[in-house]
């Protein structure tokens, strides 16, 4: 995932480059202003990308207004995802080195308690593998409205589709079908696995995470 957000930052730089959009929004003034650390490393690494591009503008006399909000605000939709991925890499290093077994064994010199409690529940886990599935629908649903951005003669000033006989030749057309595939897929594991739960063991376990559930489905939205 933490791979994933930095294509997601390098996808931005690279499409506007195809639509000569606008380096403005990724001013650092911008984002100091609502200092919220995801979006300001995001917008940091899209305006390095596009460090000494001819192509791109950061002029004021740019001939749009604004650039669609894919671009333009792609730092504020990629930002919390990198803010989610460092509290859930946070929570995931003390889950790892933490004591999740029931009952516990606590021994102090010669004596020892076993105690029963609840740190096998996997809440957290489950919470944090909701979000990241919701985090690649939203990667994906943002950079796919970009692929269209590119291909419509309108924004990006190009042939329809990329193809080079438009009418004869569908260019890029079918990414764009893959893409919405995808993101149907995406949209369908998106949902939480945490509403989910069902009591068993005649009411004893009456609250469980479906945190494992979860965990699975999050590696396939990010697969």
């Amino acid at each position: 995932m933490e791979e994933l957000s930095f294509a997601a930052d390098a996808s931005v730089a690279c499409s506007l480059e195809a639509i000569k959009g606008s380096q403005s929004p990724f001013d650092p003034r911008i984002h100091s202003s609502r200092p919220q650390f995801g979006q300001a490393t995001s917008a940091t690494r899209i305006r390095k990308l596009l460090s000494g591009s001819t192509v791109s503008s950061s002029e004021s006399d740019y001939e749009r207004v604004q650039d669609a909000y894919c671009f333009r605000c792609a730092p504020q939709v990629h930002g919390p995802v990198i803010d989610l991925l460092r509290e859930t890499r946070r929570m995931l290093e003390i889950e790892i080195n933490s004591a999740t077994d029931n009952p516990l064994v606590f021994v102090d010199g010669d004596d020892a308690e076993i105690i029963s409690g609840g740190n096998f529940h996997g809440q957290n886990l489950a919470l944090a593998s909701d979000s990241i599935a919701i985090a690649c629908h939203e990667l994906a649903t943002i950079s796919e409205r970009r692929i269209n951005q590119i291909m419509d003669p309108k924004w990006s000033g190009q042939k329809a589709f990329l193809a080079n006989r438009e009418g004869l030749e569908s260019g890029l057309m079918i990414i764009q079908y893959v893409a919405a595939a995808i993101i149907s897929e995406l949209h369908m594991l998106a949902n939480p696995a945490t509403t989910s739960n069902v009591p068993v063991r005649m009411g004893k376990e009456d609250h469980v995470s479906m945190g494992a559930t979860g965990c699975y489905r999050a590696l396939q939205s990010s697969t």
